[in-house]
Formats: C-alpha cells, structure tokens, sequence
C-alpha cells in the first residue's frame, strides 16, 4: 500500500526559469512552465524567439518546491512613552 506525499501547506510546487550558471530566478516562479517563461518574456509577439536564444545560451525551466513565508508583524513597545504633537503626526 503507497500513500502519496503531500506537499506541506507551507510549500508551493512551480517552474522556474535557470540561468547558464544555475542561478534560480525567484521573480518567475509560476504554476506552469510556459508561464515562468511568460514572467521573463512578456512580449508575446518575440516570447518563442527570445525563449529559443535563450535556450540556446544555456537558459532552462526547472520545477522547483518554494517555501511561502507568512508574515508575521509585532507591535513594538517602547519603554519611554514620547510626547508627539499633532504638527508630528
């Protein structure tokens, strides 16, 4: 009996556009891989041109797991308590 591996909810699976030198680009990260390559060529007319020339320097799309970090924001407390007018504000 196999059970599949469920990707934790902290994790998002997703292409990715590699550099020659294997460099990830985390700015196209995308749910498939024509769209990652959409996130580096937007223009539509040139994407299949610009993405072979690409692919001939060495460019490739990888399929990556990334982790999404939430967040979190605390309020700080100062222990002086400043007196602050409204020109301040």
């Amino acid at each position: 009996m196999t059970n599949a591996q469920k990707i934790p909810p902290a994790f998002s699976k997703g292409y990715t556009l590699c550099s020659p030198s294997g460099r990830l680009l985390p700015k196209t990260v995308r749910g498939t891989s024509k769209a990652a390559i959409a996130a580096r060529f937007p223009v539509k007319k040139t994407r299949d041109a610009s993405w072979a020339k690409a692919q001939a320097e060495g460019w490739s799309v990888k399929l990556v797991y990334v982790r999404v970090f939430i967040p979190v924001f605390k309020s700080t407390n100062p222990k002086t308590e400043e007196v602050c007018d409204v020109e301040d504000i």
